[in-house]
């Protein structure tokens, strides 16, 4: 998500019939958002914790980015739209690499998020050129972003999987103590 609208939301705003100056503008609302998210998501996070903030803000990332795609939107609607993106999907891309370092025991963690880092470098390749793809196949920007929204969903839906995997985890490390603690 974050390499696509990057790359491209641009030059789809462009060629859906914004000025060159209100597609600039997109790509600029996106990166405002995204540093707000970064800011704002750091100290909620703080406060909470990575599952509480982070599965809302992606399943609000895949809702606001399924909208930029909307033709009959406002020019307010749009940017509106383009700002939530930013906030969660640039804002969360930070919150997921500390999440990265507090997930592993500290005797995997260089090893883990090496390997969280590098699977997302694959995004880094992947989004740009699937995005080239579906434009140069002269997809809907509807459907584009009904598209680009689903990997905004299926990081949430790994959220919560992973935090019912942790709490497996956790009581059954507790359910070992206690019957190693009775015997």
């Amino acid at each position: 998500n974050l390499y696509f609208l990057s790359n491209w939301l641009p030059t789809i705003a462009k060629d859906a019939g914004l000025s060159t100056a209100n597609a600039v503008l997109a790509g600029t609302a996106l990166q405002i958002g995204g540093t707000f998210g970064t800011l704002i998501m750091g100290q909620l996070i703080d406060r909470s914790s990575f599952r509480r903030v982070l599965i809302p803000v992606f399943v609000v990332a895949g809702i606001a980015v399924a909208l930029i795609g909307r033709p009959e939107a406002s020019l307010i609607f749009l940017f509106g739209s383009i700002f939530v993106a930013g906030f969660c999907i640039v804002g969360g891309q930070p919150a997921v690499n500390a999440l990265a370092g507090t997930y592993y025991p500290t005797t995997l963690r260089s090893t883990g998020i090496g390997w969280s880092l590098g699977i997302g470098r694959i995004g880094s390749i992947v989004g740009p050129v699937l995005g080239g793809e579906l434009i140069r196949l002269n997809w809907p920007n509807s459907t584009i972003f009904i598209v680009l929204a689903v990997p905004a969903l299926v990081s949430a839906l790994m959220l919560i999987l992973m935090g019912n995997n942790s709490l497996r985890q956790s009581t059954s490390a507790n359910a070992g103590q206690s019957t190693s603690r009775a015997t």
